[in-house]
């Protein structure tokens, strides 16, 4: 009996190895499928949503081997080493940065949702007057007569006379907020989901442009998204193959929808960056995709992160139908300006969170 159990217990730990090691595999694979482009690499690249669910049994396996068999943590130790960067952007670790009064510039991206009316809590305009940010971009909103309609009376008049400068325009569904100057130079829209607006403001001493945009959804019907909460949920059961059918297909055409427009993002910061060296160049708004994706890496090029550099653990700012991702993001020149904090909002009058960050202007070297 004893050497059955020997010999079951040493199968049982061998089974386990190896399927910590298949584990390990898929999840770093997840780490960089966001290097891989959905137009041809298809299915693959959307691996990258996986990535805390692998990470979450990667941890799981550390803690099993921590009691059962400590050696066998170096698969585990050798997967986290490999994925550092993607996991400090999954889950950053600026200790101790807070939003404070100590700043230089403010800003805040907001998918507002069309601005309905909050069931509770504070409503999109509470929301952005409690962080009081120098620049507001806002995606899906309505234009400046349905804002001004939306909060008539006392909230618009706190609204106007905290932002002198307020524009939104109807076709895009891409506004801002804000209390500086600013000059709309382009404004583009693909009638469906892709948009964007150049803003040009300044920053300190800088001239500034702000790229306020909104790329590809996945474009799930309702009966899409019953599916999902029925697939989500621990009381249904669901064939794979529907999920296979009507969800995947739709994520893959998102994400390469994606690749193009980032492209597009990508290519008019860089055209804005050569034009004026000098300008501070920011990219805001609701991605549609998480970090380290193929569209968030593509648009991100050699600009820096806000979260990353000011935020603290995982985050999510969307979180309906049980889709729960960090899709919306603050982008930022840093050989100006540097990230001393990144916060997500609380008010869910809107399907999204939105994000607020902090800047200081870097002192001359």
């Amino acid at each position: 009996m004893g050497i059955n159990t020997k010999r079951i217990q040493s199968f049982a730990v061998t089974t386990a190895f190896w399927l910590n090691v298949a584990v390990a595999v898929v999840y770093i694979a997840s780490a960089y499928a966001g290097y891989a482009d959905p137009r041809s690499c298809g299915y693959l690249s959307l691996l990258v949503l996986a990535f805390p669910i692998f990470l979450v049994a990667l941890l799981c396996f550390a803690v099993l081997w921590t009691v059962v068999c400590r050696r066998n943590l170096w698969v585990t130790g050798a997967a986290i080493v490999l994925t550092i960067p993607q996991l400090l952007a999954f889950c950053p670790l600026n200790f101790g940065s807070e939003l404070s009064e100590k700043h230089d510039f403010r800003i805040m991206t907001y998918n507002t949702f069309g601005m309905p009316e909050a069931e509770q809590g504070a409503t999109i305009a509470d929301e952005i007057l409690l962080y009081n940010p120098d620049f507001v971009c806002m995606q899906e909103t309505p234009d400046t007569q349905g804002i001004k309609y939306r909060y008539k009376g006392l909230l618009w008049d706190e609204l106007t006379a905290r932002y002198p400068h307020i524009d939104a325009c109807l076709t895009t569904s891409l506004g801002y907020l804000s209390k500086r100057p600013v000059k709309t130079v382009e404004v583009y829209d693909d009638n469906k989901y892709f948009c964007y607006a150049v803003y040009q403001s300044s920053i300190g001493n800088r001239p500034a442009f702000i790229i306020n945009t909104h790329l590809e959804s996945i474009g799930l019907t309702k009966s899409d998204k019953r599916l999902y909460m029925g697939l989500t949920s621990p009381k249904q059961k669901h064939s794979i193959r529907g999920v296979r059918s009507r969800l995947m297909s739709k994520l893959r055409n998102a994400f390469e929808q994606r690749a193009e427009q980032a492209e597009i993002i990508r290519a008019k910061a860089d055209s804005l960056h050569a034009a004026q060296p000098e300008a501070v160049v920011m990219i805001c708004g609701d991605f549609n995709d998480t970090p380290y994706s193929y569209a968030y890496l593509t648009a991100k090029g050699d600009l820096c992160d806000a979260y990353r550099d000011g935020g603290f653990g995982p985050l999510k700012t969307y979180y309906r139908n049980r889709f729960y991702f960090h899709i919306d993001h603050i982008l930022y020149s840093g050989d100006f300006l540097d990230a001393t904090a990144c916060r997500r909002g609380s008010s869910q009058a809107s399907d999204h969170y939105p994000l607020v960050a902090d800047f200081m202007i870097k002192k001359p070297t």
